[in-house]
């Protein structure tokens, strides 16, 4: 009865995080191929990875509207901060975003302390984190860590509105007669068809319940 759910799901989430591994690893290539030294890394040359960011957003496009690589704090030779991120809208134009563009959103500049870096930089594995508020908008976002000779660079990462992912999943939920859910890896409620287990609702039973999707953490579950 879950399966349509789950692989529904378990779609958005493999298949964007199978073309972030391979931009990180387009991005180690890159750095390992360069004249940088391992203790600091030059801003010069690093944009060629965007060619290879268009293609990805372009593979999964269907589920993720931004991506792009993002540095951990001193990694680029005097610059503390250091994004390369593009973002496809309604019209399919792919633009470019910056450390620039928004000067006043000042919890860009704590992206160091956010779980979707966190995690990969201390458990050297793939993340997936939210829903929560970015800007103006409910998102979730996937990153891959990027290592080079056993150094943690950054990640490359993806965000998908709960908007399109809620769209994705709404007709496999529809086609369950029973009260479902899906929840994240804290046990949150992400979409549901159920009053009983409102969205948003916390519920650490959740944890154990129901069948995994994906490799995620995340789950779907029938209530009894």
């Amino acid at each position: 009865m879950l399966k349509p759910l789950v692989d529904s799901a378990s779609a958005v989430f493999d298949s964007t995080f199978t073309e972030l591994e391979k931009l990180a690893s387009r991005f180690e290539l890159l750095i390992s191929s360069s004249k940088n030294t391992k203790k600091s890394i030059s801003e010069s040359g690093l944009s060629k990875i965007r060619p290879d960011m268009v293609r990805s957003l372009t593979s999964v496009g269907v589920y993720a509207y931004a991506l792009g690589i993002v540095l951990d704090e001193g990694v680029i030779e005097d610059s503390p901060f250091w994004l390369n991120w593009i973002e496809i809208d309604s019209d399919g134009i792919i633009n470019d975003d910056s450390n620039i563009r928004y000067p006043w959103r000042g919890n860009f500049y704590e992206y160091p302390n956010a779980d979707w870096m966190v995690i990969p930089k201390t458990q050297r594995c793939p993340a997936i984190v939210g829903p929560y508020v970015d800007f103006d908008k409910h998102i979730i976002t996937l990153a891959t860590p990027i290592v080079v000779q056993d150094r943690f660079l950054g990640v490359s990462a993806a965000d998908i509105r709960l908007s399109d992912f809620e769209r994705i999943v709404a007709t496999p939920l529809s086609r369950i007669g029973r009260d479902c859910l899906l929840c994240n890896h804290e046990g949150r409620v992400v979409v549901s068809n159920t009053a009983s287990a409102p969205v948003g609702s916390l519920n650490p039973a959740y944890l154990g319940a129901g069948e995994t999707v994906s490799t995620t953490g995340w789950r779907a579950i029938i209530l009894d």
